[in-house]
């Protein structure tokens, strides 16, 4: 008899409900909060004052939590002096598009209300893969709402429309069956895909013309490469300015090594990812 391997939404589901447990009891280096919008929900802060960075993490819309951030939101804390809010969201197999926007989003303005003295720094954006794309979506959206001082969107995945079995072959890279994945459980209205809030490279002239200046890292072992470079041109051809930083890496690692930072701060991949880490909030500082 074949054994059959489990969907990508059973995975999805099987998952989240160990993430949700394992946060539930797990200590993190930062603040666990509960929004009162949403109790299902725990964000992480860490406290600083020189600006207020929004990371959201990775994982296809459907996988993983704000623990695999936890090491990564500390050190940017610890580091720069900065607050950081490491943004929960209802991952897609429970809800799709747009709720992960709205969450975020309201996470933001809770944590605002709630620590007035963040209403006053400089807001950034930070997202990795899936992440990259609802980070890239919500400076999008905040255009008319909040001002958002720059992004930093690493290994971004930003391009939903397209036929993904079109993007380039790499070894031990994501299968084209786990990308439309992925699309089908954030966005199954397929007549929304080509929104610039679902698939931010379909952005317009005057959307990339108001998008903050920005940090694009790509992996050159990603399948996912031609996202980030066309995201940077766009922005180029607007004349935002931003900077393109080409690792030769798999796609989420940083995430993968900054987990480690802790742990093994010496080894070679921790150290690497630590270095992009740097350059990249030095640029999206200014500092």
């Amino acid at each position: 008899m074949v054994e059959e391997n489990p969907s990508t939404l059973e995975l999805a589901i099987q998952r989240g409900k160990e993430s949700a447990a394992l946060l539930k009891k797990a200590k993190t280096l930062g603040r666990k909060i509960h929004p009162a919008f949403n109790p299902e929900l725990t964000y992480l802060f860490y406290p600083g004052k020189k600006a207020l960075l929004v990371d959201i993490h990775g994982g296809g819309f459907c996988f993983k939590s704000v623990l695999d951030n936890d090491v990564y939101c500390a050190y940017l804390s610890r580091t720069y002096g900065v607050a950081v809010l490491n943004a929960d969201f209802t991952l897609s197999y429970l809800a799709p598009y747009p709720q992960q926007l709205v969450d975020i989003s309201a996470e933001v303005l809770s944590l605002l209300r709630k620590f007035n003295d963040l209403a006053t720094l400089p807001i950034y954006l930070i997202g990795h893969s899936s992440g990259a794309n609802l980070a890239a979506a919500l400076a999008i959206r905040f255009n008319q709402e909040m001002r958002i001082a720059g992004c930093l969107l690493n290994y971004p995945f930003l391009d939903l429309e397209r036929d993904q079995s079109s993007r380039r072959e790499i070894p031990d890279a994501f299968p084209t069956a786990l990308l439309n994945d992925w699309i089908h459980l954030y966005c199954p209205y397929p007549e929304l895909l080509s929104r610039s809030d679902v698939s931010p490279l379909a952005m317009s002239e005057e959307e990339a013309a108001h998008f903050p200046r920005s940090v694009i890292t790509v992996a050159t072992k990603d399948r996912l490469q031609d996202d980030g470079r066309s995201f940077a041109w766009q922005l180029t051809s607007a004349l935002v300015d931003n900077k393109l930083i080409e690792v030769e890496e798999r796609h989420g690692f940083i995430e993968r090594h900054m987990r480690n930072l802790l742990l093994t701060p010496a080894n070679p991949r921790v150290v690497n990812a630590k270095k992009v880490t740097d350059e990249s909030i030095r640029w999206l500082l200014n500092l």
